[in-house]
């Protein structure tokens, strides 16, 4: 019977040996003769056979050979594993495995192996790029792939627990579709040019803890009990939100901790690391850790379980709102994403501490909060990142984007869809809106004046991009119908967003040029929400018309769809005077006002399709009154004159009809300052008392009050209550201020019959 065995495996200090003979891409040889002349002749004939002289003796020359293609990717592999930290590793070319009895030792490329996982990896290395069937190699390790399980169990005993996997790992290989489809079914994984790259930057900034997202990435969703955790907790509530407080060794946290997802593996996501990640930070952590130093500091997390079950807590104890007892963290990896402490944490692997028993005495404290909806993480990682730090708002969207593009999470995938297509808005150069977004390194001006925060949160709002119901993706009209394609749902969005916005860029280049400065109104943050707005409920309107989901749509044929409808909006901000663009801008930044904004755009679309009926237009057209305003504005004007002539004829009955003495007592002096300050400004052309506006008869009533309350409380039971009773004043200025600048839009219907309450009011009282 042959013996089961994994052999030859290599541990501690070797690994470290291996690992220096592994990293060269050369193999070495030291040609030594006992004359000078003999040592010439032997190293021409080594040169012969392709060897180069790399170093020379005083009686020997050190010579080198390029290492065969077919043992680059095994020992860059090896090497990657190797500075991961895993705890075993294959030795030399001919580790073999004895998968059989009936049958020769199986050999394997590399094999890796740490506390919970062991790793087998086949290599295939192609010397330029190219297109290859891998199903032989696929068959055969599907052939072993029992063997290998068992020789493993055999060798290391049942009691380890080892979740094993099998890696083909490529260079320069281009994967047939239907070859990765039988992996994913075979449960073996793959490892192709980019992730390979992605894991060798990654190790340098996060070191070992990269391991673990490795292992994530080969282990998503399985269950490893070698990861199962319990630790002493106390639980409670933070603003209705439920949380667990506890310690944990560092290298605990690690394995299950993430800042980037398993699926986030493209060179593009390094940079995240390097911008969350600070090095010199990291480095001067890692001497602080070695020097024993220690964190009082929570480090803050999210744990998301399967399915959003919730965490197993054993409650011991209950005392007051707060419970104590013994937590079960979840036995996978990649579970807690770090909200903050990332340096804190992350310090420990850059430390690359290899003391277990040192390890053991340390302890974290963290704060843990158990699935959060990606708002809510997202709003938490913002606010804790931008005060301790000063990180800007907007590069914090962008890492979180970043970290989150992939994840196995519908929430956290569409925030980070959201924040993707923003960031492209801005980054392609055939977008309307290139360079015109704030981001980090580039000050605001009136030209780039978006933000990439605005622009997600209008995407959000509009739901063009789809949105979540309980936990599952609905598709938007601008994506595709399946959350998974995500790159797919990303250009068809971005290509349709950037035809709908060049049609204003192209009708009117001055103005979009203009962005916030005075005059430009639709190249801003409160324009482009309403316009996706717009956009959306042109979608809607399309869809109900025609039957077509537009998610199944491509981007041309949506574009087609959409265009005609926003040629009103577009036609009338071409021909619209600055009063009536200023009348949109004014609106204000609020969602309601961009809503407004939104349903204002919308008429014009309906005055071109009358069948154009979006839910809350035509309460919006029945809301406005234009004839109301016109004669608001003449009835708020008789107002002023009336609270005018009482208030001139009661403070002279009162004080005297010499001005030094009613002016001077009856007016407050903050008001007499502003209008005399007007008063010189116009060169005394009028009586100060002429400059005298509506909001000011606020703080004259107040300072008469026992003068003036039967007359300015307009009837009010609670008399007493002077600020109370002279509110309605500041209602009617509020009011005055649209009604006297035409190009602040048009009176509500409410807004006009609250000038005829007051009016009826003033009538009654003011005699």
């Amino acid at each position: 019977m042959t013996e089961v065995q994994l052999h030859p495996l290599i541990s501690g200090g070797d690994i470290k040996s291996e690992l220096r003979k592994r990293r060269s891409k050369d193999v070495y040889q030291t040609v030594r003769a006992s004359k000078a002349s003999l040592l010439n002749e032997k190293v021409k004939l080594e040169e012969a056979d392709g060897w180069r002289i790399d170093r020379i003796n005083k009686k020997s020359i050190r010579m080198a050979l390029a290492k065969p293609s077919s043992e680059q990717l095994e020992d860059e592999l090896w090497c990657l594993l190797a500075e991961m930290g895993f705890k075993e590793l294959s030795f030399g070319r001919q580790f073999h495995i004895s998968v059989d009895k009936k049958l020769p030792a199986r050999q394997v490329d590399v094999f890796a192996k740490d506390d919970e996982t062991a790793l087998v990896i086949e290599c295939t290395q192609s010397e330029e790029p190219k297109s290859k069937s891998m199903m032989p190699l696929i068959e055969k390790l599907m052939a072993i792939r029992e063997g290998v399980h068992k020789a493993i169990v055999a060798h290391y005993g049942r009691k380890v627990q080892l979740k094993a996997k099998i890696i083909i790992a490529t260079r320069n290989i281009i994967w047939k579709s239907v070859d990765v489809t039988k992996c994913k079914e075979a449960g073996i994984s793959i490892l192709t040019d980019d992730e390979l790259d992605y894991y060798k930057i990654l190790i340098q900034h996060i070191k070992q803890a990269s391991r673990y997202q490795l292992l994530a990435h080969m282990f998503g969703g399985t269950g490893i009990g070698g990861l199962a955790k319990n630790v002493v907790a106390t639980q409670g509530t933070m603003g209705g939100v439920r949380f667990y407080n506890f310690l944990i060794r560092p290298y605990e946290l690690l394995k299950i901790a993430y800042i980037g997802h398993k699926s986030s593996r493209n060179i593009d996501n390094i940079e995240t690391y390097q911008r969350m990640l600070q090095k010199n930070r990291l480095k001067n952590i890692a001497e602080y850790i070695k020097s024993g130093g220690k964190f009082p500091t929570n480090i803050v997390v999210n744990i998301k379980t399967s399915k959003g079950k919730g965490l197993k807590f054993d409650k011991k104890e209950q005392v007051g709102s707060e419970s104590y007892g013994v937590l079960h963290l979840p036995a996978n990896y990649a579970v807690a994403w770090i909200i903050d402490g990332q340096h804190r944490l992350y310090g420990y692997a850059h430390a690359a501490i290899e003391d277990e028993a040192r390890d053991e005495k340390s302890t974290l404290p963290v704060l843990a909060f158990e699935n959060l909806t990606a708002v809510e993480e997202m709003k938490m990682f913002i606010d804790i990142n931008s005060k301790q730090v000063k990180v800007s708002t907007g590069l914090l969207v962008e890492l979180y984007a970043d970290l989150h593009w992939g994840s196995p999470h519908a929430d956290e995938r569409h925030l980070a869809l959201l924040a993707r297509i923003a960031a492209r808005l801005n980054s392609v150069k055939t977008s309307a809106i290139c360079q015109r977004v704030v981001v980090t390194g580039k000050k605001k001006n009136s030209y780039r004046c978006l933000t990439q925060t605005s622009l997600s949160d209008g995407l959000y709002i509009s739901r063009l991009v789809g949105w979540i119901r309980k936990e599952e993706y609905i598709a938007g009209p601008l994506t595709a119908s399946d959350s998974k394609y995500l790159e797919k749902s990303l250009n068809k969005a971005m290509n349709i967003l950037s035809q709908c916005l060049a049609q204003f860029a192209k009708a009117m280049p001055d103005h979009w040029e203009l962005g916030d400065a005075p005059g430009g109104y639709l190249c801003t943050n409160n324009s482009i929400r309403a316009i996706f707005l717009l956009i959306k409920d042109i979608c809607d309107h399309v869809a109900k018309k025609t039957g077509n989901d537009l998610s199944q749509l491509t981007d041309d044929e949506v574009v087609d769809d959409i265009i005609p409808l926003l040629q009103p909006v577009i036609e009338y901000f071409k021909n619209a005077n600055s009063q009536q663009i200023s009348s949109f801008r004014r609106m204000g930044s609020s969602l309601a006002a961009v809503k407004q904004q939104s349903q204002g755009m919308g008429v014009f679309v309906r005055q071109a399709f009358p069948d154009f009926n979006p839910a809350g237009l035509q309460e919006h057209i029945d809301s406005r009154d234009e004839a109301g305003t016109e004669v608001a504005a003449t009835k708020i004007n008789q107002i002023n004159r009336r609270i005018f002539n009482y208030v001139m004829a009661a403070l002279q009955n009162e004080f005297g009809e010499n001005k030094d003495n009613w002016w001077t007592k009856g007016i407050p002096v903050i008001v007499r300052k502003k209008c005399a300050e007007e008063w010189e400004t116009n060169d005394r052309e009028k009586p100060e008392e002429s400059y005298l506006y509506l909001i000011d008869y606020q703080a004259i009533a107040i300072a008469n009050w026992e003068l003036m309350k039967d007359v300015f409380a307009l009837g009010s039971k609670n008399i007493d209550d002077r600020k109370n009773c002279v509110k309605w004043i500041k209602g009617l200025n509020d009011i005055r201020r649209i009604t006297h600048h035409p190009e602040k839009g048009i009176l509500s219907v409410d807004q006009v019959r609250y000038v005829d309450e007051i009016t009826d009011k003033v009538e009654k009282y003011f005699v």
